[in-house]
């Protein structure tokens, strides 16, 4: 499995409640998904960052799902994402 990594860069307009927020949507979109390893416990915990496990064959289609919530959370600026990739 990766890790993929949502890091985000400005706190000034990613505050935790933004951040946790999001982190909520992606998990309520992962969980169910034998595909993604997403933890509540630590998307409750989030201050500067969110990451997940998913398989390398899902990825794509998890980073597609992450950048349509970055845009309907009108956060998509805001983030690094980090697949550990290079």
């Amino acid at each position: 499995m990766k890790e993929v990594r949502i890091c985000f860069i400005d706190p000034d307009k990613s505050t935790i409640h933004r951040i946790r927020n999001f982190g909520e949507d992606l998990w309520r979109r992962f969980r169910d998904n034998k595909h993604v390893e997403i933890d509540l416990k630590e998307i409750d915990r989030a201050k500067d960052d969110i990451a997940y496990f998913v398989h390398a064959r899902f990825l794509r289609r998890s980073l597609s799902e992450v950048h349509r919530l970055l845009k309907v959370h009108f956060m998509e600026s805001e983030v690094v994402i980090d697949t550990g990739s290079t």
